[in-house]
């Protein structure tokens, strides 16, 4: 006879607004809906009306009435939730598995006084299972002594829209994150502005939230470009492969502390469309230079201004590093990515019931 189903609680932001780790879960939502999932209960931490504190209290009779805890957070939410969760395990059966959101996690422990350090981990090993980004992120956790570390790929859904270079793209550059210095934002500008009046067709589309403190420096670049660099919004996640196919490529310089495979890459990947980025913390991971990427360095101008020319000087390079990321995406489909999770889980002894399940 099969087993009652329990109740699963998920907790972590969800989208809008569009930040990496609201788009990863609002895209594990998806997916695990799409399956059946059973007696799943969802905790949205971010306070949509009244009181952040009040609403965060909430979480913790959730947290007593379920016996097994999905967490996706960031860095301020993991460490207030797993704490709370380590006490809780010490008066219950609780299971918990932490989706890391982002790429520096190791680096952040590093960052903690060493006492205050070794009793996170400790509690950060009651949980069943963490699942990392990628194999840079996964040793610097064990090297911390963090158990049962396993590699779970960020998910993103392929809409089947798929990248051709024509007449309608050609020159057409587009930066798809969070608008800011640390996003390379002001080195992509600052690479373009370089190319002369002889490539008066070429276009720098910037989609993203604005930064505050960045905001009035970018729109007087914005400004000052007289129409060659526009700034076009924020995307909903369901236009952003409908974007990338209209663009010759994408351009994310980024030299973000935090950043791990940042999404827009994925998705880029499922278009199709070739990608230009830096070679900065576990990018090259997942990428091959001139196979499914072009690689420049960090805050480079003059680098990132010679790979945008390569890519503009010969469409072969585009077509052969379309094919390259499409490969690259492939492990990042939202329906292996769901695979893998439910596998993991009932691995643990999880008790979780999808309605391809029989009865």
């Amino acid at each position: 006879m099969r087993k009652k189903s329990v109740k699963t609680l998920f907790v972590g932001p969800f989208s809008p607004p569009f930040t990496g780790d609201g788009v990863k879960n609002s895209c594990l939502k998806e997916g695990f809906d799409s399956v059946g999932v059973q007696d799943f209960i969802w905790f949205d931490t971010i306070c949509r009306k009244g009181n952040r504190w009040v609403h965060l209290l909430n979480l913790i009779p959730l947290m007593f009435r379920c016996k097994q805890i999905v967490l996706s957070l960031n860095r301020e939410g993991r460490y207030f939730v797993i704490w709370l969760f380590f006490f809780l395990r010490l008066f219950s059966a609780k299971r918990a598995a932490l989706y890391v959101v982002g790429g520096t996690f190791d680096l952040q422990l590093m960052d903690m006084p060493a006492f205050n350090r070794r009793l996170y981990i400790t509690a950060i090993n009651k949980l069943d299972g963490i699942f990392a980004e990628s194999v840079v992120l996964k040793n610097g956790l064990e090297n911390l002594g963090i158990k049962n570390v396993e590699i779970v790929y960020n998910p993103r859904k392929d809409s089947g829209e798929k990248w051709q270079l024509t007449e309608n793209n050609v020159g057409k550059v587009l930066f798809i994150s969070r608008v800011t210095e640390v996003k390379g934002v002001t080195v992509l500008m600052d690479a373009f502005e370089k190319f002369d009046d002889e490539n008066s067709g070429l276009i720098l589309d910037i989609y993203g939230p604005i930064d505050e403190d960045y905001h009035d420096y970018f729109m007087e670049r914005v400004d000052a470009s007289k129409g060659k660099i526009r700034y076009c919004g924020i995307l909903d996640p369901l236009q952003v492969q409908s974007a990338l196919v209209k663009y010759h490529f994408l351009a994310l310089p980024t030299f973000h502390f935090g950043e791990g495979l940042p999404g827009i890459l994925v998705e880029a990947g499922m278009a199709g469309t070739p990608i230009i980025i830096t070679r900065f913390n576990a990018l090259p991971e997942y990428f091959e230079d001139e196979q499914s990427a072009l690689f420049v360095e960090p805050q480079d101008v003059s680098d990132l201004h010679q790979a945008m020319q390569k890519l503009l000087d010969k469409p072969e390079l585009a077509a052969k590093l379309s094919d390259g990321v499409q490969k690259v995406a492939e492990p990042f489909r939202i329906e292996m990515v769901i695979e893998q999770s439910l596998e993991l889980f009932r691995g643990y002894g999880w008790n979780i019931i999808t309605e391809g399940d029989g009865h």
